[in-house]
């Protein structure tokens, strides 16, 4: 952090700049509220918690809601990002400890600058919202920040006043102190300013997302002091006095100083906004097919008729960094319980992976994106994150059962609450899909072999399919292989087989035009069972068919000679 002066005259050497600093440590434990504060319900406070001491036996006391005896001996999963969390943050930050101009009072790893007259100045950074920590690996966490949002942050500090320089009783007094200004940067660029203020609350709007590009954000503030020096010996009486003893009446002053002090706090973030796009296809049922993918993390889609998760889930914690506050007064250094315990949304991998919902209508075809090795949560935080290597859901294919619409839409839900996306199916660039015909015909047969020749065309236009250019392929008596320019391939097998399958297995029908579904097909290749079967079968027909003359013969005539084995 680096420290600004303005306005400073020369100065004394303090003598309480040899005195002793004693500390106080106070031991403390951060905990949550027992209850629900801060205007949030019942329904989400419980779950903001994660990290927080649980507990291995837990009982309903018979007054808790399930929510609350469930989150009491394990952290929860949460599905959204909630809203609750910025409630609670600005709500939280306002109960700051007031201080006066002689003490000044900073949460765990505030920097703090020392001028002349001003001591222990610090800005912190309280919270950024709406704001998502995404853990995508061990050293890869970044900040993701809504386009549009608000810093909350603190700022304190206290004065010391110069020791009288003679005998006469002149002394020094505080004309004057403030948080003169705060300012929000984004890159040294001013973004918002506030004045006047120890919790600025400061606004941002329409940044542009840098295509995962860092950025440093910084809350900046500069105090001010006025300090005024007095000759009280001219005093007679003294009817009133100021906040540090002087007589309000028969003051005589000898010159004033004045110093300014200006102190950043940064914080490294991602502009984060989610603009999809992808492709979109009919089945020939009908069916839709969607894939939408961004370059970066996204949470999953809500479709005309179901919804589909990626491999992100998300859960709340507290900073613990505002766990204790120290105050500063010159002789002690006090650490106690901060009173304030702002949030964090925290996104990571579940080890359930991507979901599709309902299982029955919608199918999950495939999700892509970059692989990471797995992040290895906070040990307090209790949650089935992924171990190993995983794929980051940066794309996402799914297969529908619904009629489809080109009014349909689709919203793709991003990890920072708010960076929704709503698209109409039609937004999505249209791919045909077509189906398939593969038929197998046998070609010849020698007395070990037997070639088959399998043939894929389009089941609209006949147009022969050539898969060696194209990343599908068949699979023809267990040989995957690839049809040629006039869509066939021959397959020689052993002659003992009695029929040969195919399968045509397509490539994912985003990947090329036109594409096309799967078919199957079967032929008889008239192998050894088969030949015993044809024998038993050419020999058994006609014997039958003279037994059942004989039996009709009989029943017409009363001969009695049926059947013809009554004798033997």
């Amino acid at each position: 952090m680096r420290v600004l002066r303005a306005g400073a005259r020369p100065v004394f050497i303090l003598v309480a700049a040899v005195s002793m600093v004693v500390t106080i440590s106070v031991e403390s434990v951060a905990h949550p509220p027992a209850e629900p504060t801060h205007g949030v319900n019942e329904s989400e406070f419980w779950v903001l918690w994660a990290g927080d001491e649980d507990s291995v036996n837990v009982t309903g006391n018979g007054t808790q809601t399930p929510l609350e005896t469930l989150s009491a001996g394990t952290d929860v999963p949460i599905d959204r990002p909630p809203r609750a969390v910025e409630m609670w943050n600005r709500r939280d930050i306002a109960e700051m400890p007031e201080t006066d101009a002689t003490v000044a009072s900073h949460p765990r790893n505030t920097t703090r600058s020392n001028g002349s007259y001003l001591r222990d100045v610090g800005v912190t950074i309280g919270a950024i919202q709406p704001s998502t920590r995404v853990h995508l690996s061990e050293t890869d966490q970044p900040l993701y920040i809504a386009p549009d949002g608000e810093v909350l942050g603190t700022v304190d500090y206290r004065v010391v006043m110069p020791s009288a320089d003679d005998s006469s009783g002149n002394s020094w007094h505080v004309e004057s102190h403030d948080v003169e200004s705060v300012r929000l940067l984004l890159d040294g660029d001013v973004l918002d300013t506030a004045n006047h203020t120890k919790t600025p609350t400061l606004t941002y709007s329409d940044l542009e997302p840098g295509l995962n590009e860092t950025a440093t954000l910084t809350l900046e503030a500069t105090v001010t002091v006025q300090l005024r020096r007095t000759d009280i010996s001219q005093g007679v009486g003294c009817a009133e006095t100021t906040t540090y003893g002087l007589c309000q009446t028969g003051l005589h002053s000898l010159g004033t100083r004045q110093e300014s002090i200006t102190v950043r706090d940064n914080a490294t973030v991602t502009v984060y906004d989610l603009i999809v796009s992808g492709y979109q296809t009919q089945y020939p049922d009908g069916d839709l097919g969607l894939v939408a993918y961004k370059n970066y993390p996204w949470y999953g889609l809500d479709l005309p008729e179901g919804a589909v998760r990626g491999v992100w889930r998300f859960y709340v914690a507290r900073d613990q960094t505002w766990d204790n506050l120290t105050t500063y007064d010159g002789t002690n250094v006090t650490t106690a319980h901060s009173p304030v315990h702002p949030l964090q949304v925290h996104a990571f991998p579940i080890e359930t992976g991507p979901t599709p919902w309902p299982r029955a209508t919608v199918e999950l075809l495939t999700v892509y994106g970059t692989e990471y090795d797995a992040p290895s949560l906070p040990e307090a935080v209790v949650l089935d994150a992924v171990e190993g290597p995983y794929t980051g859901s940066f794309g996402i294919a799914t297969h529908v059962e619904t009629t489809h619409d080109e009014t349909d839409t689709v919203t793709a839900i991003g990890l920072v609450r708010g960076t929704n996306a709503t698209l109409s199916v039609s937004e999505f660039a249209a791919v045909p899909l077509t189906e398939s015909n593969l038929t197998l015909k046998v070609m010849n047969r020698s007395e070990e072999t037997v070639t088959v020749r399998a043939q894929l065309r389009d089941n609209e236009t006949s147009a022969p399919i050539q898969t060696s250019d194209r990343d599908g392929y068949l699979v023809v008596a267990g040989q995957r292989v690839n049809t040629s320019e006039n869509g066939t391939v021959d397959v020689t097998v052993s002659s003992d087989r009695d029929a040969v399958s195919a399968r045509y297995e397509p490539s994912f029908w985003w990947w090329d035009i036109p594409s096309y579904t799967g078919d199957t097909a079967i032929v008889s290749t008239g192998g050894t069972t088969f030949r015993y079967l044809d024998a038993l079968f050419g020999g058994f027909v006609p014997i039958g068919a003279l037994l059942l003359a004989g039996y009709i013969l009989d029943r017409f005539t009363n001969w009695g000679f049926w059947p013809p084995w009554r004798g033997l």
